[in-house]
């Protein structure tokens, strides 16, 4: 056993062990016996909103329930003042408290009470007494789905006693980025993390690696696949902090090595191309089309509603140039993602969709029947639909379509997504699906039609939220080759911060850049990938065009894993979807005019060479014959 994991692991594990038998052996009891406060700390104020300066007095304690440790700040009962920040050097002046029902109201809303369990990290800040900056000690709690609590602020004491007692139920480490941020240990995940580094010290584990590979194996990729779905998907998904998410990356790097470590006998003997630094010819310069409207979409149809199989390149390549009208999106999407079939005449359709109706509804009912006591019994279900209400709560709720408590659209979204579970409970749910669910169901406006489009997306997506996570890792490696060709210049940088993974741009490739572009753009980015053209990797090459957009403000800051993880980050929302669908696309016709000097594994990537289409190496432009004009 290794000397970490027999201090620290074997230790709280133990300490697991045992309170899960006092539960069993004791549960009547426990049920009966009142709360424990183990520690109540007075006069913490919560603030009340990012721009107010007013703050409500409140407890700040850690209780041991029979269900937990929870940590829960109240307001006070008997506060009969609030008070207000006048300055930055935490000068503060009381004020007239609310009326009960305004008291009673900011109360509610501030208040919480959370499991320990589910603190992924918290804000620490002491300021300095005798530096005269000022200002009152405070923390900012961090969930691991992302979310936050309201900041806190310690008025009569330090912070110290409350985290001294919080160390017992849970293990923290400060960044070493930022001093300030302090980050919760998953035991697992660090005990395998520390574990890499003695990899090469410790006989023991070579050598049940060696008596027994496959189940040493399994047992290691088994942690790394857990830790990547339970904490780096809900990291980059949800917290906007970069150096959060560098934690979690570092941990998810240091897992790799281990998992390279176990499959290096195994690849030694594998072939290698030797790759060295490319003359490419000029890009060429490429211009976007119109949306194809929906008199050029029928102009493709037979009289029974069908696709003519000899022009659906054309219908495709015309996507692609210039997406869809928005009136057209409904009809269209079926089509591109399988839902129709494109030699499918409109009424055998109609059959097959009354026959896909029905299944839909039949899943439906199957989770909607499931008992409270069947729950008890059934905890994958129960831990699937915990995830997906969370995500349903979260998904697009900017986006007015999805806007409000009350939403029926939510319920709409929350039914496909728990139906899907039960259609593929094989992979089940897992976050960030509902990313991919939520246009659907905005062109839609139908769950039957939702879900079916969505089965096929997620035919297309799947292998991103597989368990072993092996597609992502192989898409990672595909990027970073590709950045060696078109910018060698960034791909050493990059090499040289230790960042060449190409980790930071996990999010771009998990759910397609729908946390990048707007709604709208997104609906055009993934019209234009569905149309499968001009290659099947060119999801990568728009990674590529925006990476090479980005260059001279990443080395010239000298910008580190951490910068660039920001950077990458502040992109959202400020990229232009036709000026990198254009950057992309002059990059797919650089490299296929240099393809007999490309590496082969390239050629593949974008299926250029003898593989190719020979269609696929016409270059764009106005008068291009594969645009059909009416």
């Amino acid at each position: 056993m290794l000397p970490y994991m027999a201090y620290r692991y074997v230790k709280n594990k133990r300490e697991k062990n045992q309170r899960e038998m006092d539960s069993d052996l004791d549960s009547m009891v426990r049920s009966i016996v009142p709360d424990k406060t183990v520690i109540c700390v007075p006069n913490v104020a919560a603030k009340l909103g990012e721009d107010s300066k007013e703050y409500i007095p409140g407890t700040l304690s850690i209780v041991e329930k029979s269900s937990g440790v929870f940590i829960e700040w109240k307001p006070s009962e008997d506060a009969e003042t609030s008070w207000v920040m006048t300055s930055d050097d935490g000068n503060t002046e009381m004020v007239h408290a609310r009326s009960p029902e305004e008291k009673q109201k900011c109360g509610a809303r501030v208040a919480f009470s959370m499991d320990v369990n589910d603190l992924s990290s918290f804000r620490n800040d002491e300021p300095k007494r005798d530096s005269g900056s000022g200002g009152f000690p405070s923390i900012r709690l961090i969930c691991r789905d992302g979310s936050s609590q309201v900041p806190l602020f310690f008025k009569n004491t330090t912070t110290a006693e409350f985290l001294d007692r919080l160390q017992g139920y849970i293990t923290l480490r400060r960044s070493h980025r930022d001093s300030h941020l302090v980050i919760v240990v998953d035991q697992k995940s660090e005990a395998l993390a520390k574990s890499v580094s003695m990899l090469d010290e410790n006989g023991d584990i070579l050598s049940r690696f060696m008596q027994n590979p496959y189940m040493t194996a399994m047992t290691g990729f088994s942690k790394i696949t857990s830790f990547v779905q339970d904490q780096v998907i809900p990291s980059v998904l949800n917290d906007t902090d970069a150096v959060t998410q560098e934690e979690k990356i570092r941990l998810m790097r240091e897992l790799r090595l281990a998992e390279e470590q176990m499959r290096v006998h195994s690849d030694a003997a594998g072939e290698f191309e030797v790759v060295t630094q490319l003359e490419l010819p000029p890009r060429p310069e490429i211009y976007r089309e119109l949306p194809v409207s929906k008199d050029l979409w029928n102009s493709f149809k037979l009289s029974n509603g069908s696709y003519d199989p000899m022009k659906l390149h054309h219908l495709k390549m015309n996507v692609f140039r210039g997406g869809l009208n928005a009136e057209l999106r409904k009809e269209a999407w079926k089509c591109l993602l399988g839902y129709r079939q494109w030699h499918e005449s409109d009424t055998d359709f109609q059959t097959r969709r009354a026959e896909l109706a029905k299944q839909y509804e039949n899943m439906k009912k199957q989770w909607m029947s499931v008992t409270e006591d069947q729950e008890k019994r059934f905890t994958k279900f129960v831990k699937r639909k915990s995830l997906v209400e969370k995500d349903v709560a979260r998904t697009d709720r900017t986006v007015p379509f999805f806007q409000g408590d009350d939403n029926v659209n939510l319920v709409h979204l929350h039914n496909v997504l728990m139906t899907y579970v039960m259609y593929n409970f094989d992979l089940g749910y897992v976050q960030g699906m509902s990313d991919f669910a939520s246009p659907l169901l905005f062109v839609m406006k139908d769950e039957v039609d939702t879900f079916w489009c969505f089965v096929g997306l997620m035919e297309l997506t799947q292998k991103n939220f597989e368990t072993d996570q092996a597609f992502i890792k192989l898409q990672m490696n595909q990027l970073r080759d590709l950045v060696m060709i078109i910018n060698p210049k960034l791909a050493n940088y990059l090499e040289s911060e230790k960042s060449d993974d190409m980790y930071f741009c996990f999010r771009w490739v998990l759910v397609w850049f729908k946390r990048e572009f707007s709604f709208l753009d997104t609906c055009k980015l993934w019209e234009v990938l569905w149309s499968g053209q001009p290659c099947p990797r060119f999801l990568l090459l728009i990674c590529v065009a925006i990476l090479d957009s980005q260059t001279n403000i990443i080395i010239d800051n000298q910008f580190g894993l951490t910068e660039i993880l920001k950077h990458i980050n502040d992109l959202s929302m400020h990229l232009k979807v036709d000026e990198i669908l254009t950057a992309a696309e002059a990059i797919f016709h650089q490299l296929s005019a240099s393809q007999n000097k490309l590496p082969a594994h390239i050629c593949q990537y974008l299926n250029i060479g003898e593989s190719a289409v020979s269609s696929s190496n016409n270059s764009p432009s106005k008068s291009d014959p594969d645009r059909v004009d009416l």
